[in-house]
């Protein structure tokens, strides 16, 4: 049996954020376009046997949180400072259930987006990075999440 390398995000989630591990998040496609997270119905539903919606939001932000975590993972600092993420704001609409495995899609911000953020993070020790997520199941969209995540140090 091959061993499986298991990604940075998805120890660092379940090792400080609980909440992921009993979720059973994993990282399904981490690239340059988009970070997709996935955790399994069977863990994650309700009464009706569809996807629990705390579960579904929890998922969405978890993609925006990781899609931040991999940017300053890679961020290079002189004095190798410690950055701190928070979620300052979210929103969700749900436009339909889940019935399967829960899959949400975080798409990496525009490279202008990236240069604001990183810019005012050198002048102020701040910084806001607002994304979107989505849930998605057999090609439709089930969650809209947009949260705005601060990054300080």
């Amino acid at each position: 049996m091959k061993p499986v390398k298991v990604p940075a995000l998805e120890l660092f989630l379940h090792e400080m954020i609980p909440l992921a591990k009993a979720m059973g998040v994993g990282v399904e496609v981490s690239d340059d376009r988009a970070l997709v997270l996935t955790a399994p119905k069977e863990q994650n539903k309700n009464s009706l046997n569809t996807a629990f919606g705390g579960s579904l939001v929890s998922l969405a932000t978890l993609a925006g949180y990781g899609v931040v975590w991999e940017l300053m993972r890679n961020e290079k600092s002189a004095d190798k400072a410690v950055w701190h993420i928070v979620v300052k704001e979210s929103r969700a609409a749900y436009r339909r259930p889940v019935l399967g495995d829960l899959r949400a899609i975080c798409e990496r911000p525009a490279q202008a987006a990236i240069a604001e953020f990183k810019e005012a993070l050198a002048r102020y020790g701040k910084a806001k990075l607002k994304l979107k997520a989505h849930v998605v199941e057999n090609g439709n969209v089930a969650v809209d999440v947009t949260a705005a995540f601060v990054v300080t140090r």
